[in-house]
């Protein structure tokens, strides 16, 4: 883990046996949204948000996840390669309390370095085309970055 990651109480065992975490890959363009199942063993890649400003993003991710009792939100985190934090990353926590406030649900992060260069080299050994990967890389994104946080909660217990 990256010492720009804060170490924090899993937010797991904060949850109630009902709630699901959702993962996401937030950038530029668009949000990468996926979700945890109830014994938080797996990740599953559920939609992409287009983006069109944080009040309205919010106001979509909230559309996509009516359905799920949420407990919370992983956030992938952009940091350097030396670990330091950047640009990018301000931007995200600046989202990730707006997300915080809309929601009135905790957000924990994981490092995101590579998640989108593992996802898209693993979907072209697939024979994916191109065209498809482009239209699911952000969420199958935001559950990789949610599958790194399960199984470090999984290798903890």
């Amino acid at each position: 883990m990256s010492p720009v990651i804060e170490k924090t109480n899993n937010l797991i065992e904060r949850l109630h046996t009902s709630q699901i975490l959702v993962g996401l890959d937030v950038g530029f363009k668009t949000i990468g949204i996926a979700v945890s199942d109830r014994s938080y063993t797996i990740a599953s890649p559920l939609n992409t948000v287009l983006r069109k400003g944080i009040t309205k993003d919010l106001i979509k991710l909230k559309e996509y996840l009516k359905e799920y009792e949420i407990g919370g939100f992983i956030t992938g985190l952009p940091i350097s390669l030396d670990g330091s934090e950047n640009e990018q990353t301000k931007k995200i926590r600046n989202f990730s309390s707006e997300l915080q406030s809309y929601f009135s649900l905790p957000v924990d992060y994981w490092d995101e370095r590579y998640s989108s260069d593992v996802i898209f080299k693993e979907m072209r050994n697939s024979d994916i085309s191109a065209t498809k990967i482009k239209k699911k890389l952000d969420q199958q994104s935001a559950a990789y970055i949610l599958q790194g946080y399960l199984d470090r909660y999984r290798n903890k217990i």
